[in-house]
């Protein structure tokens, strides 16, 4: 169970870190990972963090209910 508690660390800090990066606002997105070179367009990477933002938010909830299922039985 370890595992699975440095695993719910883990996605608790990447989440709140890519919730920090994104930006309603294009430009400041644009500004934030323009250094990195990561993605070609501001509209790739607005997409590319919402689609991480959802997976991380399906692990942390399934995350949460194997807590809870485990401390049921």
């Amino acid at each position: 169970m370890k595992f699975i508690s440095i695993i719910s660390i883990l996605v608790n800090f990447f989440l709140v870190l890519i919730i920090l990066i994104r930006s309603p606002n294009e430009q400041s997105l644009q500004e934030n990972l323009d250094p990195f070179k990561i993605f070609e367009s501001s509209s790739k990477a607005e997409n590319s963090i919402d689609n991480l933002i959802k997976i991380l938010t399906i692990i942390y909830f399934s995350i949460a209910l194997a807590y809870n299922i485990k401390n049921y039985l």
